[in-house]
């Protein structure tokens, strides 16, 4: 009878502990996935690059406009530029023209590079902007055709801007069909 109680009690204990296991198992599955609106565009075949520029006498602050349709937060800032120095990135509240946050990032020459930010809350349906200050940049187009707006995930990107020279001040001036950069966020939407 100890035999069967000893036996019951071992076997109690191993099923408490593997279903805690289990839901341990669980909660690690869940991932939060970032999205990233730019970098999805392109690996799509949405648009390809036309050139490149380095070292280009004219400077630009350059990006895009966006909303999502999901309230979230955006994680990290990122670059994609055919050198290797440090650039300026910056993101807008576009509709208040506030800076919500300025990056400095160091390029990796042609690879895509992105830094963590403390997380930005993003609201649904409220645009913003992102850009980087480069006289190094790539032009993507599409044969001509419009590239925006163009949906990527949960975010909407509605046009392509550029500014002249080297100061921090949102982009004024667009473009349907080509676009200069590369500049993107890591976005998480909330669930």
């Amino acid at each position: 009878m100890k035999t069967q109680k000893l036996i019951l009690g071992l076997l109690a204990i191993t099923l408490f502990f593997t279903s805690c296991s289990k839901e341990d198992d669980t909660i690690e599955e869940i991932e939060v996935s970032s999205q990233f609106p730019m970098k999805s565009l392109i690996e799509s075949g949405h648009m390809s690059v036309n050139y490149q520029k380095i070292n280009s006498p004219s400077t630009f602050e350059i990006g895009y406009e966006f909303k999502s349709f999901k309230n979230g937060k955006i994680t990290a800032l990122g670059i994609r530029v055919p050198n290797n120095k440090t650039y300026r990135v910056t993101l807008w509240n576009n509709d208040t023209e506030e800076i919500l946050v300025t990056k400095n990032i160091v390029s990796s020459s042609g690879l895509l590079s992105f830094e963590d930010i403390a997380p930005i809350e993003i609201s649904s349906g409220t645009a913003y902007f992102v850009a980087v200050n480069t006289n190094d940049y790539y032009q993507f187009t599409n044969s001509g055709n419009n590239l925006f707006p163009a949906q990527s995930g949960d975010i909407l990107i509605t046009g392509y801007g550029s500014n002249f020279g080297t100061s921090q001040t949102l982009p004024t001036t667009f473009s349907e069909t080509s676009y200069l950069g590369m500049v993107d966020v890591a976005f998480v939407a909330d669930n």
